[in-house]
């Protein structure tokens, strides 16, 4: 059997206008659940969902997936004399025990948390990203992984799974009421990771973060901007004059011979990220006296009489290429995959100056031990070659973006 016309329209319907399919008995209007299409940011996948997960356990962890059995509980009102239709899923109730993800304990991730009153912070890994995330129901058993029998996807009840929200329902029950072979298990996998809103939050330096996800990073700007949460203000004072060359040029600092020997760290303290993502970092000679330590667009010199000129390289001190490239021949993860003309080594193998994306998605780099635990996305393997945590399939797109460093 398969899914007739009301079912199909209902499905359709509701799913549009935000609501679960738990009876075709109730219109659009008497649905009280609610469901959803994933398109704001705070419900987008921000991190690469692998397309090979592990089950060979329960709470396997790939990347950001994790495996898990969640209990099924009816919902009431969904029945008809035919039976009962509309079921909810949640968490296990020792989740918090037995899970590795570190937010467990943590809101939204709580034993016995129904996913659909998260509003989308609980996602199933629906099959759209790999027939490997394809649900599976159970009745009768326990617990345990793979327990009771498995409802087949073209089981005669017709049952769906809303990914989104953790509704199953199904057309035809097996039987009225109560019945020993309505659903009590569904095994799928979960997404653990950051949402799209937090990973754009994180790499832009938002809440005052320097584009690394800092909170306790500040931002040293030349007049007051009113925009950053964390700015502050580099104004003259007594010993020191500054003198702003224009945009290209050099920002110089002289500070009179005289307030040398009282230069503290009370002066320049932590990470300094100045105007245009200029940054530079505190160091100290073997007497303790602070100094400014060349960073990332930025180069600090020293003179005669104390004169400190910090450099503003701008577009002259790192050149941006960017290499584009369409897969079509499938790679193994853990294989490398040749990204020639593009040159790592221009970039003295700097993760802070190398981006990498795949069907547009930023991936985060890591070391080759990381990348094979599936705790990064990738990492260098040589100057024109990546190596990955995830198999990289045909028409995939990696694109390579480097700021090579000029002389």
């Amino acid at each position: 059997m398969s899914y007739d016309a009301k079912t199909q329209r209902l499905i359709s319907l509701k799913k549009l206008a935000g609501k679960a399919q738990t009876s075709n008995d109730k219109d659009l209007a008497n649905e009280a659940l609610p469901s959803g299409v994933t398109m704001t940011s705070e419900t987008v996948f921000g991190e690469t969902i692998p397309t090979n997960p592990s089950s060979t356990a329960l709470y396997d962890i790939t990347g950001k997936v994790e495996y898990l059995r969640l209990p099924v509980t009816f919902i009431a009102g969904s029945d008809t004399l035919s039976g009962r239709h509309g079921f909810e899923l949640k968490l296990p109730s020792d989740y918090e025990a037995n899970s590795s993800n570190g937010n467990a304990g943590t809101y939204p991730f709580l034993n016995d948390q129904p996913i659909n009153i998260t509003s989308g912070s609980l996602q199933l890994i629906p099959t759209s990203f790999s027939n490997s995330y394809e649900a599976k129901p159970f009745y009768g058993g326990t617990s345990a992984k793979g327990s009771g029998t498995q409802i087949p996807i073209l089981d005669a009840r017709d049952w769906y799974l809303d990914y989104f929200n953790g509704i199953l329902f199904q057309q035809d029950p097996p039987g009225t009421g109560d019945h020993s072979d309505n659903p009590d298990y569904v095994e799928a996998y979960l997404y653990i990771g950051d949402m799209l809103n937090t990973v754009v939050a994180n790499a832009g330096g938002g809440g005052g973060g320097t584009g690394d996800g800092d909170p306790n990073a500040q931002y040293l700007v030349l007049a007051s901007t009113g925009s950053l949460s964390a700015e502050r203000v580099l104004n003259p004072t007594t010993g020191l004059s500054f003198t702003d060359s224009g945009a290209g040029n050099n920002y110089t600092i002289e500070i009179d011979n005289s307030i040398v020997a009282t230069l503290t760290g009370s002066v320049f303290s932590g990470n300094i990220i100045a105007q245009s993502g200029l940054s530079g970092s505190l160091q100290s000679l073997p007497n303790g006296t602070p100094y400014l330590r060349s960073g990332t667009g930025i180069s600090v010199t020293t003179g005669s009489f104390g004169e400190v000129t910090i450099s503003a390289n701008g577009s002259s001190g790192l050149d941006r290429s960017k290499g584009v490239y369409f897969i079509s021949s499938p790679v193994t993860a853990g294989d490398a995959v040749s990204v020639s003309p593009s040159d790592f080594s221009t970039a003295n193998y700097d993760e802070d100056k190398i981006d990498i994306f795949v069907n547009g998605q930023l991936l985060h780099s890591g070391s080759s031990s990381q990348v094979s635990l599936s705790e990064r996305d990738y990492y260098v393997d040589n100057a024109t070659s990546l190596k990955f945590a995830f198999d990289i399939v045909i028409d995939d797109i990696i694109d390579v973006i480097i700021f090579a460093i000029s002389s």
